[in-house]
């Protein structure tokens, strides 16, 4: 994949989520500004675009200049152009940082223009700066510590029982090791099981969620930098330098940007890193574990990762089956959760009935464990103590599914409602699922759903769902 191509797949994941669009003639004037970010008012976007349009980009953005505006570049050299993590200020001093692509536009063989689309990350570089401002390596490291381990892994099926010797097996190796399974499946317990039966349990535990930082952030977070690297970039380590005779768990790692998973391949094969600045890399002694909601072969027929360092991520792998595969886990899985959730509750109920076990060894689980526990959390907190959990403590949702109920009201066959509407009321009722399946974390339920966190976040908004 050359260089056009990746930024071509930026703009098709990202163009449900692009923030504004900007076109500028072949003198600098900005001739059209669009910008239609949730996070603002209706009122607030307008003023925006009115305010802008008619003025040279220079007055408006007096912060750039020829050689740091993407769209000056674009009528220049005719180039396309993308840009991560562009900082501008405007005339009044209100910072923006965006990843912009930029075409120039071309007429008779001749640049007359150029437009540039823009995703707006402003919010998220204020958020994780000032988050690791706040925080030292210290804090940091006892913040991402392996919380089980094998122990935390119940379950009575065969299948697991072999990944669970296998982890015994494999924990003293320094090979990468590969976590396959679905959203909800229990990745985190493998991986945190195999650190701490590992020599390496009294050193530290790192983990990276690849999918929820955006490219130019998860770079320096990663890797680290060093002073005068880019504005503002001050000397810190990264996540590998503070992992170093530890582990480094990057969660979701099919997420990673391409130009990212090169430098990681140089981690994997020379046993270093590289810091942004930096001019000499720092060797590693670091155990690599990564994971994916996607099978080791459906990445490479789907090119979703680079294949070498694929092969190299995947020298062991462990592929959890999903719940529905193994339903003799259900039982014992349920039964550890009234008693956890009792101790966390204060309360004693006694148990669940039959009858709710049965309705819950008869369902699919596409939310996996993770589902499982959250109906089970639901049940106890409405139970009283002595009580035993029956079918009217649980979720609504699982009797309605149960009896296969439809989530869109029935009509009469002389009732016509606008599509629009009923497939508004079924998305938000997709939504809603895929929030209580996975105890409502965006990023799973984005996953679940198979849709970007930025879109899942602005329909969350849309139809007013709260968490």
């Amino acid at each position: 994949m050359n260089k056009n191509d990746e930024q071509f797949k930026w703009l098709l994941e990202s163009f449900n989520y692009i923030d504004s669009v900007t076109i500028i003639d072949n003198k600098g004037t900005i001739i059209y500004k669009k910008r239609f970010n949730p996070r603002f008012t209706d009122q607030e976007n307008e003023e925006s675009n009115l305010w802008a349009t008619g003025k040279k980009l220079l007055e408006v953005f007096p912060s750039l200049d020829y050689s740091s505006s993407s769209l000056l570049q674009a009528i220049q050299t005719g180039n396309l152009i993308y840009y991560e993590g562009q900082s501008v200020l405007n005339s009044q001093g209100k910072e923006t940082v965006t990843n912009n692509l930029t075409f120039p536009i071309i007429s008779r063989g001749r640049i007359v223009g150029a437009v540039e689309l823009s995703r707006d990350d402003t919010h998220i570089e204020k958020d994780l700066n000032s988050t690791i401002i706040r925080t030292n390596s210290k804090q940091r490291s006892e913040m991402m510590t392996a919380a089980y381990s094998l122990d935390d892994i119940i379950t009575v099926n065969d299948r697991m029982m072999e990944l669970k010797h296998m982890v015994e097996i494999i924990a003293d190796s320094s090979s990468s090791v590969m976590v396959t399974g679905e959203t909800g499946v229990g990745k985190e317990l493998f991986v945190s099981s195999i650190h701490n039966a590992s020599k390496r349990k009294n050193k530290p535990f790192i983990a990276v969620n690849c999918a929820a930082l955006p490219e130019n952030i998860l770079e320096g977070l990663l890797f680290g930098s060093r002073k005068g690297a880019f504005t503002g970039a001050e000397n810190k380590k990264g996540m590998f330098e503070e992992a170093n005779g530890g582990t480094i768990y990057l969660d979701e790692i099919n997420s990673m940007p391409m130009m990212l998973q090169a430098k990681l391949l140089r981690v994997l094969q020379e046993k270093e890193v590289l810091p942004l600045g930096a001019s000499k890399p720092i060797k590693l002694d670091v155990r690599i574990i990564a994971s994916t909601n996607t099978s080791v072969s459906e990445l490479l027929s789907e090119h979703k990762m680079r294949d070498d360092m694929l092969y190299r991520l995947s020298t062991i792998v462990i592929n959890i089956p999903p719940l529905r595969e193994r339903k003799d886990d259900i039982r014992p899985l349920a039964e550890h959760f009234v008693k956890k959730y009792n101790r966390e509750f204060k309360k004693e109920v006694s148990g669940i009935s039959e009858d709710a076990m049965k309705l819950f060894e008869s369902r699919r689980w596409n939310g996996n464990v993770r589902e499982l526990e959250h109906a089970v959390e639901a049940a106890v907190n409405v139970a009283e103590s002595g009580e035993i959990i029956g079918r009217r403590h649980l979720s609504a949702y699982l009797i309605e599914e149960e009896h296969g109920q439809d989530m869109i009201p029935a009509m009469d066959s002389s009732s016509v409602l606008p599509l629009s509407e009923l497939v508004d009321a079924f998305e938000r009722e997709m939504i809603i699922k895929a929030l209580n399946s996975c105890g409502n974390k965006i990023v799973d339920a984005a996953k679940l759903l198979k849709i970007p966190r930025t879109s899942l976040q602005y329909k969350m908004q849309k139809y007013n769902i709260t968490r």
